[in-house]
């Protein structure tokens, strides 16, 4: 074993291995950019009209999955909590370090799994606009 290899493992073995796009995917709730279809801010989980295109987005492709925000507001997780018991799409309620924190925060994040999207727009607001 190289002077590389073992400064490696200690590496690994203190601070864990390291992530790939940590800064995305602390803003994504633990996934990539590149899988996310859709976003809303702590302000838009709170209207209904953008509650109602989750939901519809949700309905019509049943591969994705919700993950919500435990650090956004109480009443934006308890709509968002409200809507993936009404759905069948899997579904994760974030806390901890897994949560980011702030106003700029996003509250929820529909995502594929391990695919793709490459989408260029996916903020509800601005890929929805009629909605506002």
């Amino acid at each position: 074993m190289t002077d590389g290899d073992l400064n490696e493992r200690l590496s690994e073995s203190l601070y864990g291995t390291p992530k790939i796009k940590p800064d995305e995917q602390r803003k994504y709730l633990g996934t990539f950019r590149e899988r996310v279809a859709l976003t809303l801010d702590q302000g838009e989980a709170q209207q209904p009209q953008f509650i109602d295109v989750l939901h519809k987005e949700l309905d019509q492709n049943p591969e994705y999955q919700l993950l919500i925000n435990g650090n956004a507001s109480p009443t934006a997780v308890d709509k968002l909590t409200d809507l993936s018991n009404m759905v069948s799409n899997p579904s994760k309620l974030l806390a901890g370090k897994a949560a980011p924190n702030g106003m700029d925060a996003l509250a929820a994040v529909v995502c594929t799994k391990d695919t793709a999207l490459h989408l260029d727009e996916v903020d509800v607001a601005k890929r929805f606009p009629q909605q506002e």
